[in-house]
This record gives C-alpha cells, structure tokens and sequence, in this order.
C-alpha cells in the first residue's frame, strides 16, 4: 500500500546505512547545517540490527513489509509538519535487511513473495528526495553483509545518492546539502 505523500511538502532525506554511529554524524551534520527547518526521525540512539548477525538473520519478509509501512507512515506524518525531514531509518534500510538476511541463510524465497516486498520497497523509495548512504569506516562481518545488501538496493532501484564515510568534513555537508533539489 502506497503511502501518499503530500505534493506541497518539503525535502524528504534518506540517511541509510549499517551503523547507528555512522548515520548519526551523517544525521546531525545535515541536520546543523538545515537548523531549525530540519525535523529528524527514526531511532539512532540504540545500535541497529546489523551489530549481531543472529539478529539480521531473523528478518523475514513480514517484518521487512511491517518495517516499510511503519517507516512511510512516520514519514508521511512528518512532512507535512516540516520544510526538511532527515529519516535515519528509511525504507532502503529495511529492503537491506531483508536482501542480507536471505543471503546469511542461503535462503531461497518463493519469487512472489520476495518480489512483493521489493515492489513495496521501491514504489516506496521513489519519494525520496536526496539519499545519503553513511557507509562505515572500519565494517564489521555483519555490517559489511549488510552495506553489501544495501549497495545492491540503491544499484537496483536507481535512487541518486551520495556516499559519505564519517567522519565528514563541514564541505562535504556544504556540498551534500547544496546538491539536494528544492
């Protein structure tokens, strides 16, 4: 189910990545230089998923779908209160999640079903505005599986992004921001 989005809405920016810290630095530089426009949303406080592989391994396409609908709902509520939404764990995230744990299982997945959460991933994906992929300096084994599982995402979908890798220089956001469609 599509979300719909407001059409007088204001910049929708996804900061995707595997590591809470990489995508928290990527978070509150954009949304410093932005100031008091910029509204951020997900959870960045505690660490993702991806810092245990027994915990990426439980995504199934349930939850990857239960995931996407939360996710666009936050979304769609926030933009239309706000000139700037920075969302910390946005769609892309969640597609990532299910694509690695598939892969970590050596799952294969009935064509209808992993297609079903693909489709809604991507219908979804295309409402993004600007995408900062924070990748991590130094990966774990289990957060390079997952920024693998993302790299495929942003590749498949054709969605424009940037790839950043803190720690970011004051320039590079200058650079990030200046580039992101009004």
């Amino acid at each position: 189910m599509k979300i719909a989005l407001p059409s007088h809405r204001g910049i929708l920016v996804a900061v995707a990545g595997a590591t809470s810290a990489a995508k928290a630095e990527t978070v509150d530089a954009i949304a410093k230089h932005y100031g008091q426009a910029a509204l951020t949303i997900g959870n960045r406080a505690s660490p993702d998923p991806e810092s245990s592989v027994d915990e990426l391994m439980k995504v199934d396409g349930r939850a990857a779908e239960d995931a996407i609908t939360v996710v666009r709902m936050a979304e769609s509520a926030a933009v239309r209160g706000s000139e700037v939404v920075i969302t910390a764990r946005p769609v892309l995230d969640e597609l990532a999640r299910y694509r690695a744990a598939r892969k970590l299982r050596h799952e294969y997945v009935q064509h209808h079903i992993m297609r079903r959460v693909e489709d809604t991933a991507a219908w979804e994906a295309a409402d993004y505005d600007f995408v900062v992929w924070a990748r991590s300096p130094f990966p774990s084994p289990p957060v390079r599986a997952f920024e693998a599982a993302l790299g495929s995402v942003l590749k498949d979908l054709c969605v424009p992004h940037h790839s950043v890798c803190p720690p970011l220089v004051d320039e590079m956001i200058e650079q990030l921001v200046a580039s992101i469609p009004r």
